[in-house]
């Protein structure tokens, strides 16, 4: 797409649709599928980014280095709250966060919002009344959380788009498996609920030649992304590829472009006792029903991503 066509897209969708009103709850900072994801948000015109919480493990860690980010890229009206850090049900121990090493230590860290991620996902629910979208990226406990609280608060949420669960085969994916009792609370809550699943995220990972565009752009902001991307790939597990699978960028690829994906109305059982507990069981049994990504034309995807990154 030639960037004359692509800002004309951009106008397009500023000028005819109204935007989403979106709270990212987010585990930033030992991925990096996270903060491209956050950055992915902050430069999609069809969002208005309202809040943002952070989950598992050091949340208030995860919530400076989120708050950097969106200092980086200006916008530093943003609230940031640090959410729980531990789940209701633990499985293992909460991964570190690594990325908060380019946060500098000499400065003070930006301000964090005075309420907690459960207050405030309910202040802004209430606030926006059926017009918000969660965009989950990590476990659900603050979600879980903020709906035992507040129980007319699942009427007030408009949908939750999350990066979680299967939509073919059970399996034990990461952030429904770290905290299973939370993934039961709200996928039972009744908020509409659209599930890209890791068999699906799993079909579309960065090139070379995007990390490379990366580095080559110049930008405050894709050299901030550029330096993220180099720690992750000093500390990431010797298991994992160089290159990133795009998990959490996916959810707002499908908020924004839902036409690069296939959905299905499913059923999404998540296990809580036993030796199978964190499973998500599609399809096969009751549960409740969910909208899950079942096909993503990955390299579309991948490019409509990095166009957005690249574009100022």
């Amino acid at each position: 797409m030639s960037q004359v066509s692509y800002r004309s897209q951009i106008a397009a969708s500023q000028s005819n649709s109204p935007k989403h009103l979106v709270l990212l709850d987010t585990d930033i900072g030992d991925d990096i599928d996270d903060a491209l994801a956050l950055a992915l948000v902050l430069r999609s015109p069809e969002i208005e980014l309202k809040a943002v919480t952070t989950v598992f493990g050091d949340t208030r860690k995860r919530a400076h280095l989120a708050a950097h980010i969106l200092q980086t890229f200006g916008r530093e009206d943003i609230p940031v709250a640090a959410g729980l850090d531990v789940p209701l049900q633990p499985h293992h121990r909460p991964s570190g966060v690594p990325q908060a090493a380019i946060l500098n230590a000499c400065t003070a860290p930006p301000s964090l919002s005075s309420y907690s991620a459960p207050e405030l996902i309910v202040q802004e629910a209430m606030r926006q009344q059926g017009r918000l979208t969660l965009l989950c990226l990590g476990p659900l406990t603050n979600v879980a959380v903020a709906l035992t609280i507040e129980p007319r608060l699942f009427m007030a949420i408009r949908n939750i788009v999350m990066m979680g669960g299967t939509s073919s085969l059970p399996w034990p994916e990461w952030n429904i498996l770290s905290d299973a009792r939370a993934a039961q609370i709200v996928l039972a809550a009744g908020v509409p609920v659209t599930m890209v699943g890791w068999d699906i995220t799993m079909r579309c990972q960065l090139r070379e030649s995007d990390v490379e565009r990366l580095g080559y752009e110049g930008s405050p902001q894709t050299r901030l992304l550029s330096a993220l991307l180099a720690v992750w790939q000093r500390h990431r597990p010797r298991w994992q590829p160089k290159l990133p699978y795009l998990h959490d960028p996916l959810t707002v690829v499908a908020l924004c472009a839902p036409e690069l994906f296939k959905f299905h109305e499913t059923t999404a059982r998540v296990f809580v006792n036993g030796p199978f507990q964190g499973f998500m069981v599609p399809r096969l049994m009751d549960g409740p029903l969910v909208q899950a990504a079942t096909e993503v034309q990955a390299d579309k995807a991948r490019e409509w991503l990095m166009q957005r990154l690249l574009y100022r």
